[in-house]
């Protein structure tokens, strides 16, 4: 999910939802990614989605700039556009997939935007690629969930979602947890007595203890500790001060500081937020800095030859 700041429009009107998207559109097709849900409102969004070998921090990272960059540019302003981090969940599959893709798409229905009835026709969630049988999302998958035969599907899918109407799900209890600062911040989670519970994964306590595992066990594998021993592997590689790739603007040192910036959201879990403010320097400059450095850590092999450094 993500929101404008200050809880401002970030789509000011149809042209601007249909630019969005076209970006999700153009980067699933260039990921390993499913859809099974979205909705686009005026100053927020929604989407359920399953990830693969593409990150998701760099899906949205592409989406959220391509759209900020575009969207600026198309209303001569400048600044943030979106709140701070979109915020994450990870959620069971098997329970809250069909509960998530009903929350999700019934969005406009209950914030007065439409009536019910109107939805299979409303252009901006999925339920109507879903009823219809085109668009970006993960249809089958979805559908087959309700039945083998097309037409009994798409009725008891369509009656599924119309239930919940009456239903205010917002998915606060079982193990809901809104990630807004990646493993880093997952890791910072504080145990209580009982079952695991967590506000930044969705599912039952079983579930979010074995998320839980799963992102320490990859924590115990993790290539650098800190911001300090990227910045001391860097500059060993790029042989130049610490302190210089923080300050200086000769080519070279930018390069080292885009790849530290990239290493600190991959690898470490920072935002872009507060890379930009560590490092003292703009979101946006952070967030262009940072594709850079991808694209130089990718051509260049860097991380294999970093770790030798260590």
């Amino acid at each position: 999910m993500g929101k404008g700041i200050e809880g401002k429009n970030i789509f000011e009107e149809e042209q601007d939802k249909q630019l969005f998207y076209a970006l999700i559109k153009e980067i699933l097709s260039k990921s390993s990614m499913q859809l099974y849900a979205w909705c686009i409102m005026s100053n927020h969004f929604h989407l359920l989605m399953q990830t693969g070998k593409t990150p998701l921090s760099t899906f949205m990272r592409r989406l959220l700039t391509g759209y900020a960059v575009k969207y600026n540019k198309k209303h001569k302003r400048s600044g943030y556009l979106f709140q701070n981090r979109y915020k994450s969940i990870v959620c069971d599959k098997d329970e809250y997939l069909l509960p998530l893709v009903r929350y999700i798409h019934l969005n406009p229905v209950k914030a007065g935007l439409i009536e019910f009835k109107q939805l299979s026709g409303y252009k901006w969630t999925g339920h109507r690629e879903i009823m219809r049988g085109d668009g970006i999302i993960a249809r089958d998958e979805v559908i087959g969930y309700f039945g083998k035969k097309e037409a009994q599907a798409k009725r008891e899918y369509d009656d599924y979602v119309k239930e919940g109407l009456d239903l205010k799900e917002d998915f606060s209890g079982g193990g809901l947890i809104r990630s807004v600062g990646g493993i880093r911040k997952i890791l910072e989670l504080k145990r209580g007595p009982g079952q695991c519970y967590d506000e930044r994964i969705l599912g039952d306590g079983d579930f979010v203890s074995g998320v839980l595992k799963q992102i320490e066990e990859e924590q115990k594998e993790k290539i650098f500790k800190d911001i300090d021993e990227v910045l001391g592997v860097l500059s060993k590689f790029y042989q130049v001060e610490a302190e210089e790739i923080i300050k200086s603007r000769r080519a070279r040192v930018r390069e080292a500081r885009s790849v530290l910036i990239y290493i600190a959201h991959e690898y470490l879990g920072y935002t872009v937020t507060e890379i930009g403010k560590k490092l003292k320097i703009k979101q946006a400059a952070a967030s262009i800095a940072m594709q850079k450095g991808e694209c130089v850590v990718r051509e260049k092999g860097l991380i294999s030859k970093l770790k030798s450094k260590l």
